[in-house]
């Protein structure tokens, strides 16, 4: 029901580790992409979904609006940000 059945259908018998551990090592979490020797490469989803055969239909996201006080909640116990800082930059807002 989700759109994720094609994942089934997906299987990877045979798995290189050396290049998934050249991967590993060249994958920057700060810019979330890979940085090889042709330069850097990023993997969007419509990567992901050529290379798994997955439809990407529909919004892909919608949220409600918050109110202060639980922006703020949600800054401390997602990012571990001291409540008070978390006050001082959303105050404007």
């Amino acid at each position: 029901m989700c759109g994720l059945g094609g994942l089934l259908q997906a299987s990877y018998e045979v798995l290189d580790r050396g290049v998934l551990c050249d991967f590993i090592e060249r994958w920057h979490a700060e810019t979330n992409s890979f940085h090889l020797p042709i330069g850097e490469m990023t993997i969007t989803l419509d990567d992901v979904s050529n290379l798994l055969h997955l439809p990407i239909v529909g919004q892909f996201y919608t949220h409600e609006t918050l109110d202060a006080d639980s922006m703020i909640d949600l800054l401390v116990q997602a990012l571990c940000v001291d409540r008070g800082n978390a006050f001082e930059e959303t105050r404007y807002y």
